[in-house]
């Protein structure tokens, strides 16, 4: 089973796109050093908001 997370990747309002970037790409690297998998970005709002939809396989260990 899969389980999902929502990461939004550009906290803080930056002046430039470069700098936006800059900011999702660490964020999405520490988020795959915890073992999730990128999965896509979105941009839900016309503000530059960058959202990040994560998963990972989930352990079940109720068997």
């Amino acid at each position: 089973m899969k389980e999902y997370k929502l990461v939004h990747l550009n906290k803080g309002i930056k002046w430039t796109t470069e700098a936006d970037i800059a900011q999702a790409e660490e964020e999405i690297n520490q988020w795959v050093a915890d073992g999730w998998t990128l999965q896509q970005i979105a941009t839900p709002s016309t503000t530059g908001a960058l959202v990040g939809v994560f998963y990972r396989e989930k352990q079940d260990t109720d068997f």
